[in-house]
Parts: structure tokens; C-alpha cells; sequence
């Protein structure tokens, strides 16, 4: 038996952490999570397993926490930055929450089942990546269309596969059909996913945590020698989904979506082009867990939202090899978000009626960009890349009101003022990579990011606590209120990365990465009246400084033919944010986490018994009431079992049954219904002991 025990070992041990893959270009340190990767500790295949949220496929990888929201909208976040602070393309289509409280994010758009690959760059990323971001870029994307081999004819392939979860009762299921020949491709794509409400560590039902998602796609595709026509189109329909840290719950989630791209190789490089749209309808109001609270029958049962948001745009990118070693990359892309939102009246209600609420009216935020980016093969040891872009973005919406003369006065003021703002973002990337030998690299990184306002920061009008209470998509309780006068994000972030292997990356590994971001007109908050329930606040631009670290490796333990490979891998997460005006924490930030996992492949078999560690957080942002949560050590077990294209997951989550609480779960709003809005507000507890199974057959 070959033992790989390195020095570095023992420091996995106790700070180890997995990555599932390395970028070997010059580029920036992306994690990259694929379906059929052999490098990746868990690919997706198992991580589907576990959730229906697809933003959930990141959790445990380095960098990346989760805010919780409802069962299949949770928001990323990357170096403590996340929502609206990264930029989201879903095969490539750029898109944004159309609702109050974010209940529908970019990730929420595509089902688990259906991701082939995600990639995640944290704030030192280059400017071809995107922009209208300050922490880094999330790129998603589904199968590639498959062909069939010159002189094959045509010929069929697919994917079936199904799920239970004991925690939640969650089922699903999911298939993947394409016939092609070697040039034409038809595929379809469809899911469902169901979910009756979690049950945490002490048997108790964590309420407005039920949710039902359904999705349906199909691909056209056209190769030519060199080039590759997409059409993509598809539908969404989430009929309900509870958000235990919301005042309210989404009651019907529609989304339509057509997608077109086209790349080509030219004998002057390459060209990649993409356009799209989608438009989004969605419903929110309190939920069927919220309407069985007593306090919710005697006070205010109903609260109707409607929006309508809608995303197009497109982007031309070019690659061109020049001189020798060297790529010059342009692009040109454009992103148009309009959204309406209003509040239907309530009969009956003296505060909401007799008119429609109108909280944004046609509201507009285009983006106009363009970029360039040069990498050089300065050597063999070292390459650069150095990129600049360039946005202009316009936001504009019309005039409001409220649901009665009760909110004249906040309609009046907004009305009464120049709505149209336009923000100049100017974005620089540095990067060099040095590669003195086989068995390392080194990569230094710096960037200028910048992100303008949502829509809502920048317009959500009233002062009413009961409508700026709908204005929050953080989950604390608390209301927020826009600011006209907000300035852009900008953020300097310098990062580090050294990365430690053996020469065929197999045996060892060990990765280390310091960031530093400095965010001048950090978007935070300032008090507009403070209440013991609940606080209002209003959006405010003030300084900020946030540091961490990420660590992570991999050690090979033993190879021999009885007990087959045996993997310890490992990551380690800390970071730390703070207002500079204020010296007050800024909002979910995670605190000191890491886990620790032994895998075992042999024969048939993947067997992996893996532990998750999340510290104390005591750093919280005290102005919006941010609760502490005391650390916890989840285990988890996993085994699968393919054979031939059958393949068999088995799992056990949270296997001793710990209660615990989610450090960026915000607050048990139903609980706070309950108990007529007392304080302190109680946390979001974890999911408990869930016994889960899945299988897939593909063909």
C-alpha cells in the first residue's frame, strides 16, 4: 500500500478544505463544481442529493457562504460580499430579482438537475468576466447540446432521476432527452421539485420553509465546421414557496425566457455572440403557514404584491491571438431590467385601500458596456492579464402612490423629484501568474470594481413601516427605505493565492488565499426611526473593510487494490467586514468555518464521511438587530454505487440530529408573528437529521 501522508498532513488535519477543480490558465482562482468531474470531491451528482437550491451546490466551497431564504431561492455570497454585489449569468443570460425581497434570484432560474457546471471568481476577477459587481462573478450553465459522430446517424441519449428527502418529505424528479445527428440537436429538459416544511434538531417544524418549483426547457442547436447556433427557451412556475425570514411568502413565481447564442472560429480568433429575455411575473402575500398564526387571524391577514420585471440584452465578445503569446479580448454587451411593482387594495383594510399601492412604476436600469483585456505569455513562468471596462448605467421610473392619503405625503416628496440617474463605472484588472515549477504557482491579483444601486435601493419610497417593511431582502425584520442621492460602489481588492501540489495535482495539495477589499460608498444603512420590533432604516452610502482568508487542500491516505482511494480534503473560511464611518460589523458576515472530508473510491463504490465546522458569530450589525448564533459540527455520510449507467446515492445529514442555528439564516419571522412581535428576535434553526436517496439512470 502507497501511503501519501505529506508534511502538510497534519495541517489538513485542522484547516483543510476541498477545492473541486483548478483553472490552469492564467486566469484568476475559480472553483469550478462540473457533473462528471473526477477531480471534484463531491460533484454534483451527490450535492443534488441534498438540496433543490441551486445556489446550495456552492455550499462548503471555499469563499462561499449562503444567506438563507426560501427552499430554492438562497442568496451566494463570496468574501462576505453577495446578492446584488455579484453578478449572475445563467447560461449566459444576465439576470435580476424581480421582487421587494429577492425571493426570485438568478440561481433560482435553473434547477439543480438541470446544472452541468458552475464557476465561481471572488472580487480579483477579469473585466471579460462582467461587470456591475464588487465581489466577483457566478457563471452557471446547463448541458452543452450533444451531436452525434460524422457517419452515425442519428441517435438518442437521456438522463432520468429521482429523490427523497426524510427531513422536509422533499420529492423529486427530473429527465434529460436530445436526439441529434452531426450536425442538428433537439433536446428537452424538465423538473419538479416538492417540500413540506423542515423539522430542526429538536423535532420542531421550522414553518414557511415549503416550497414546489417546476421547470421545463428545450435546445436547438445547429454545428457547422467551425460554429455552434443555440436557441434555448424554457419556463418556470413556482407555485408557492414559504420564507420563514419574511413578513411575506411568494404565492406564484411565473417566468418565461428565450436565449440565443452563436460562436464561431475565424482565421483572426474567435467570436462569441448571445442575446435574450426574460420576463418574470410574480405574487407575493402571507403564505399558508403565516395565515394559521393566531396573531396574523386578528391583525393584518392579507398584503397582495404584484411585479413584473423583465431582462434583455446581449453581448459581443471577441478573442484574437497576436503577436506570439499573446490574446487581446473585446466585447461589447448591453442589460435592460424593467420592473413594475404595485400593491393591489385590500377591502376592508383601512390602511390599504381604496387604491393600488404603486411602488415602482416603470422603473429602468440599463447598462451600456464595453471592455478590453490583454493577456501575454511574458514567459514561461509568467503571465499577466491586464483589462479594463467601461459602463455607463441609466436608472429612471415614473411617479408613484400610495394606498391613500395616509401616504401622501412620502408620494408627494418622491414625485416632486428628478428620478433619472446616470453613473459612469470604470473597472481595472491586474493579474500575474507565476509558475517557477511543477509543483507550485503563485497568483497576485488587483481590481477596481464597481456597482451602481438596484432599482429598489435607489427608489423604494415610503416611510411606512408596514411598506418599507416589504422593502428587505436580507430577512431581519426590519424596514428600508431608498435614497435618490445614493453614489456608486466602488471597491479596491488586492488578493493573493499560493497553491502548493504535486506535479500531477493527484497526491497532494495545498491552497492559501488573503484578500483584502476596501469599498468607498459602501451601500449600508442609516436609522430613520429606531422601534423595538423592527428598525427603519434607509439606504446610505458609507465606507467599508473587509479581509479574510480562504485555505484549502486535498492528501491522498491510501491506494492499494482492497480498500481502493482514499482522499482527505478540506477547506477553512474566514472574514471579517466593518463599516469605517460607523466601526459597527457589516450584515451577514460568516463567521470561522471549515469541513473536513474522507472519501473512499473502490470498485463501484464512493463512500465519503464528511464534517462541517462553523464557529461563533459574534460579530453583528447591532442596527439591524442582527442576532449572535453559537457554533455547531454537523456530520454527514454519503455513499453511491454505479453500475453501468445506474447510478445509486445514499446520504444521512446532520447524522447526530444537532439543533443548531443559521449564522446567516436571519430571523424566525412566523416565530416573531407569533409571539406578537417580541424581541429578541430568534434566529433561523438548521435542518435536522435527513435521511435521503436518489437515483439516476442515464442512456
Amino acid at each position: 500500500m502507497k501511503l501519501y501522508i505529506k508534511p502538510i498532513a497534519f495541517f489538513l488535519l485542522s484547516a483543510a478544505v476541498p477545492l473541486s477543480a483548478f483553472c490552469q490558465d492564467a486566469i484568476s482562482p475559480e472553483i469550478v463544481i462540473t457533473g462528471t468531474s473526477e477531480k471534484a470531491v463531491e460533484p454534483l451528482v451527490s450535492k443534488r442529493l441534498k438540496t433543490s437550491d441551486t445556489a446550495s451546490l456552492l455550499k462548503n466551497e471555499p469563499g462561499v457562504a449562503l444567506a438563507t431564504g426560501g427552499g430554492v431561492s438562497s442568496l451566494p455570497i463570496v468574501h462576505g460580499l453577495g446578492d446584488d454585489r455579484l453578478i449572475i449569468y445563467v447560461d449566459g443570460m444576465c439576470l435580476t430579482s424581480a421582487c421587494a425581497n429577492h425571493m426570485n434570484p438568478p440561481l433560482s432560474y435553473i434547477a439543480p438537475s438541470n446544472v452541468s457546471r458552475i464557476g465561481v471568481k471572488a472580487g480579483v476577477s477579469p473585466v471579460s468576466y462582467g461587470g456591475d459587481n464588487i465581489g466577483g462573478t457566478i457563471h452557471v450553465e446547463s448541458d452543452e447540446p450533444v451531436f452525434a459522430q460524422q457517419g452515425e446517424g442519428t441517435k438518442g441519449s437521456g438522463r432520468v432521476s429521482t429523490y427523497y428527502r426524510s427531513v422536509n418529505q422533499s420529492t423529486g424528479a427530473a429527465f434529460s432527452g436530445a436526439v441529434a445527428n452531426s450536425n442538428l440537436s433537439f433536446g428537452v429538459t424538465g423538473s419538479i421539485d416538492h417540500a413540506k416544511d423542515y423539522k430542526d434538531g429538536h423535532g420542531n417544524t421550522v414553518t414557511s420553509t415549503y416550497y414546489e418549483s417546476r421547470n421545463l426547457g428545450a435546445t436547438l442547436a445547429l454545428k457547422g465546421d467551425t460554429s455552434l447556433l443555440t436557441l434555448k427557451a424554457g419556463h418556470q412556475s413556482i407555485p408557492n414557496e414559504g420564507f420563514v425570514n419574511q413578513w411575506m411568502d411568494l404565492v406564484d413565481n411565473n417566468a418565461s425566457y428565450i436565449n440565443i447564442g452563436y460562436k464561431d472560429s475565424f482565421s483572426w480568433g474567435k467570436l462569441d455572440a448571445k442575446a435574450f429575455w426574460e420576463n418574470t411575473y410574480h405574487r407575493m402575500d402571507s403564505g399558508q403557514d403565516k395565515l394559521a398564526i393566531p396573531a396574523v387571524q386578528t391583525g393584518m391577514t392579507y398584503m397582495p404584491m404584484e411585479t413584473r420585471g423583465i431582462d434583455l440584452g446581449y453581448s459581443l465578445k471577441t478573442e484574437i491571438p497576436f503577436a506570439e503569446k499573446n490574446i487581446l479580448r473585446l466585447g461589447n454587451e448591453f442589460h435592460r431590467f424593467t420592473l413594475n411593482d404595485s400593491w393591489p387594495p385590500v377591502a376592508g383594510s383601512n390602511m390599504m385601500s381604496p387604491n393600488t399601492f404603486v411602488n415602482i412604476n416603470d422603473g429602468r436600469r440599463d447598462r451600456y458596456s464595453v471592455f478590453a483585456e490583454w493577456e501575454s505569455k511574458i514567459s514561461k513562468e509568467v503571465t499577466t492579464i491586464l483589462g479594463v471596462r467601461d459602463e455607463l448605467v441609466q436608472m429612471n421610473t415614473g411617479s408613484v402612490q400610495g394606498y391613500n392619503m395616509m401616504y401622501a405625503a412620502d408620494a408627494n416628496a418622491f414625485n416632486a423629484q428628478a428620478h433619472a440617474r446616470n453613473d459612469n463605472n470604470l473597472d481595472i484588472t491586474a493579474l500575474a501568474r507565476f509558475e517557477p515549477a511543477s509543483n507550485a504557482d503563485y497568483e497576485v491579483g488587483y481590481a477596481r470594481k464597481t456597482r451602481s444601486p438596484n432599482l429598489y435601493e435607489r427608489y423604494a419610497w415610503s416611510t411606512s413601516f408596514m411598506s418599507a417593511g416589504m422593502i428587505n431582502w436580507v430577512g431581519d425584520g426590519n424596514a428600508y427605505v431608498g435614497n435618490l442621492n445614493l453614489k456608486q460602489e466602488v471597491a479596491n481588492t488586492v488578493s493573493l493565492s499560493a497553491d502548493w501540489h504535486d506535479n500531477a495535482r493527484k497526491n497532494w495539495e495545498l491552497k492559501v488565499t488573503p484578500y483584502y477589499t476596501y469599498v468607498n460608498d459602501y451601500i449600508d444603512v442609516d436609522v430613520l426611526t429606531l422601534k423595538s420590533t423592527g428598525n427603519t432604516l434607509q439606504f446610505a452610502n458609507h465606507d467599508a473593510r473587509i479581509y479574510g482568508l480562504d485555505v484549502s487542500g486535498k492528501v491522498g491516505v491510501w491506494d492499494n487494490g482492497s480498500f481502493g482511494h482514499g482522499e482527505l480534503s478540506g477547506t477553512l473560511g474566514y472574514v471579517h467586514g466593518h463599516n469605517s464611518d460607523t466601526g459597527s460589523s457589516l450584515y451577514h458576515m460568516m463567521p470561522l468555518n471549515g469541513n473536513l472530508t474522507l472519501e473512499q473510491r473502490v470498485s463501484r463504490w464512493t463512500n465519503a464521511l464528511e464534517l462541517q465546522l462553523v464557529g461563533d458569530k459574534t460579530e453583528v450589525d447591532a442596527l439591524r438587530k442582527e442576532p449572535t448564533t453559537p457554533g455547531f459540527a454537523l456530520l454527514n455520510l454519503r455513499t453511491a454505487y454505479q453500475y453501468k449507467n445506474l447510478r445509486l446515492d445514499v446520504g444521512i445529514t446532520n447524522l447526530f440530529n444537532r439543533f443548531y442555528y443559521l449564522p446567516l439564516g436571519g430571523i424566525n419571522y412566523d416565530h416573531n408573528l407569533a409571539n406578537l412581535r417580541l424581541t429578541p428576535f430568534e434566529s433561523v434553526a438548521g435542518q435536522g437529521r435527513s435521511f435521503n436517496v436518489g437515483l439516476t439512470q442515464t442512456f
